[in-house]
């Protein structure tokens, strides 16, 4: 058994086998559900915010596209189920446009990670663990007795 905290930030090399789909864009293929959002997604720059919803919505790449006058999309997707979601941001607005595609509704997912963050008290990256057995692995926040989700519950099923 191994176990403990996250220390800051780390950078990893992928093995071959193990490495996500490179071109994030290639899997945006297919018709969307069109829907809006108050979730601000510039708030999601918080990098703590970023490593739970990591933890919380596995298998998750994303990208950035910039637009004119501060706008920008935010593009997430997962290549293994093929599904995708965009949010448009645009500066002083109060809703923002969401797409969602496929099995995965990853806005969602991330919406419900970032409540999960916001409930938990907005913590910092170092107060995470991992504890690593031979039966599994987890994350847990604080102590090793308080197992982080390994994935946020199915949004469609309500809030956490």
């Amino acid at each position: 058994m191994a176990s403990g905290p996250v220390v800051g930030d780390s950078a990893f090399m992928w093995m071959r086998a193990q490495a996500p789909e490179r071109d994030v864009m290639a899997v945006i293929q297919g018709e969307a559900d069109n829907g809006r959002t108050r979730l601000n997604p510039s708030l999601l720059g918080d990098d703590d915010a970023w490593f739970a919803a990591g933890v919380l919505v596995p298998g998750c790449q994303w990208v950035v596209g910039h637009g004119p006058d501060g706008e920008w999309t935010l593009w997430l997707t997962d290549s293994t189920s093929g599904s995708w979601a965009s949010v448009d941001y645009e500066p002083d607005a109060t809703e923002y446009e969401v797409q969602q595609h496929g099995p995965r509704l990853l806005w969602n997912e991330l919406e419900a990670a970032h409540a999960w963050w916001v409930r938990a008290g907005r913590p910092a990256r170092t107060r995470f663990g991992l504890t690593v057995t031979s039966a599994g692995q987890w994350v847990w926040l604080d102590h090793p007795e308080n197992v982080v989700p390994a994935r946020s519950p199915d949004p469609r099923d309500g809030p956490l």
